[in-house]
Formats: structure tokens, sequence, C-alpha cells
């Protein structure tokens, strides 16, 4: 059951490409958090899912990584992000609970997460630029939010290389934490650009909206393309017009005019003779003789 959790999500090659526009949240914290997994999941969904658990105040410490630019395809070995992977696996023993979400919907904001915490459980942000690679050896009184702002990855040979990196220093991160203290790690992602595309992504006009109402908006040029008729097709290649509705229709109609047509005849082949109107005025006559 845990191996097939992590392959951290091995989401396999076939379906990390299906969707272009989503990309993976993880959640993994040292206290009892009620969250589900799930395959996809609205961004809003995932929002009102985390508002409802972390306005409990469960831990000391947030730890909310902020990683632009990846898929769940980048996440497909052990190697992109091996740490990562032992919290969210139950190799580390300290997680007591784990969420993750492989392809979200839309665009969540780290800094909207930021916000709940910091309104409902009173924390202070630490911020922490991880271009920069330096970062205070402690960070504060809890409750504390410490937000890792990681670069956006890179579309060449090195992306897998940086995104283990990020790994290593967000590894580093939790370890200055205090063992004695509970903490919540939310990795939060945006969708990853792709070389030759328009980089359309999905973005909510609002973010508290009813997640079954969100379109997405992705990219339907080539099936356009396609779908344009050409000019040198005739109509009947082109359209279908005995559509198999239409042919149920007719054999039913067939079938209701063979019914009408059979009791018609039945109606008009009754014969019954003149007589059977005529009072029989014998038995009268026979009583008035006696």
């Amino acid at each position: 059951m845990r191996l097939g959790r992590l392959t951290l999500l091995a989401l396999g090659a076939a379906s990390a490409n299906a969707f272009r526009d989503t990309s993976p949240f993880f959640l993994a914290s040292t206290s009892e958090i009620l969250a589900t997994s799930s395959n996809i999941k609205a961004a809003t969904g995932v929002l009102e899912d985390l508002s409802s658990q972390l306005s409990t105040c469960p831990s000391d410490y947030y730890v909310i990584a902020s990683q632009p630019g990846v898929h769940s395809s980048d996440f497909a070995t052990r190697k992109s992000a091996p740490r990562l992977g032992a919290k969210l696996t139950g190799k580390d023993k300290a997680i007591r609970s784990s969420m993750i979400v492989k392809e979200v919907a839309g665009v969540l904001e780290a800094n909207q997460i930021q916000s709940i915490i910091e309104k409902e459980c009173g924390a202070q942000s630490t911020l922490i630029d991880a271009s920069a690679s330096s970062y205070p050896s402690e960070f504060g009184a809890e409750p504390r939010i410490i937000y890792v702002d990681f670069p956006m990855l890179s579309l060449g040979a090195d992306r897998a290389q940086q995104l283990s990196d990020n790994d290593g220093l967000l590894a580093d991160i939790i370890d200055r934490i205090p063992s004695s203290k509970k903490y919540t790690l939310l990795y939060v992602t945006s969708p990853r650009e792709f070389e030759g595309s328009e980089g359309v992504v999905y973005k909510a006009e609002d973010s508290y909206q009813d997640p079954l109402r969100m379109e997405l908006k992705r990219d339907y040029s080539a099936h356009e393309s396609q779908s344009t008729p050409a000019s040198n097709k005739s109509l009947f290649r082109e359209y279908q017009y005995l559509t198999p509705g239409l042919f149920m229709g007719f054999l039913a109609a067939f079938f209701f005019l063979m019914i009408l047509y059979v009791g018609i005849r039945a109606l008009t082949s009754l014969e019954v003779p003149y007589a059977a109107f005529e009072k029989d005025t014998s038995a009268s006559v026979q009583k008035k003789q006696q």
C-alpha cells in the first residue's frame, strides 16, 4: 500500500501528460490532519479543504514551499525528490498525516494558504528566498510560517537536478525545526510551461466559486483545425443525415402504422346482415293469439 502511494507519485508517463495545465500538491505533517488524497481536484476545492483543516492550528510550524513551473511528470521517479517522497510514503516515521493531489486543476496560490494560517493561528511569517541559498538557523517562536520561495524550474537538461537540489534545501530547512515541535509541510506548485506552446494556464476568476462550474481552458487549436470542413468534400461525407435516433424514430413509426392498418382492416372486414337490426315480431304475435 505504501509502495503504491509513492511512486512519489509514479503517475506513469501516459497519465502524467494527460493534463498540461495542472500541477501536483503535497502535504506532510507530524500532526493529525484529516487530509484525503486525490488524483485530480480543483484548486478551489483544495484550498477549501486546507482552510477547514488548518483553521484548527494543528502544528507549531508551517513550511510552505512554493515551486513554480512543475508538472506531475517531474515527480515520476524517486530520484526527483527523495526526501519529500520519504515523508509521503511512510518512510519518515515522524509523519502522521499526508496528502497527495496528483493533478490540481487551476492555480493554487501559496500566499492564500499563508493568509489563512496568519489569520486563523496568528502566525508570523519568515520568507526564505531559495535562489539566495541563505536562511536563518532558527525561525523564532511558534506559531511560525516558513515560506520557501523556489525559482521556476528551467526547461533544460538541468531540470531534474534543480528539482533534486530544491528538495535537499527544503529538507535542511525542516531539519532546523526543533524535534519537539510539530510541523506541517505544504508543497504548492504551479503548472509548467511547455516548449512550443502558448502556455495557456487556467486561472479562476473567483477563488471561492463552485468547483463544479469550473471550466478548464485548454488548447483546442489542433482539434479545430481537424474539424474544419474541406471544400472538396461532398455534403453526404461531411454531414450525417440519418442518425441512430432518427432511424429508430422511423422504425417505431412504421410499426405503429402497421398496427393501425391491421386495426382498420379488421374493422372494415366485419359483415353484419341487415336482418340483425330488425325487430323480431313473431314472439309478440304468438302471445296475442293465445
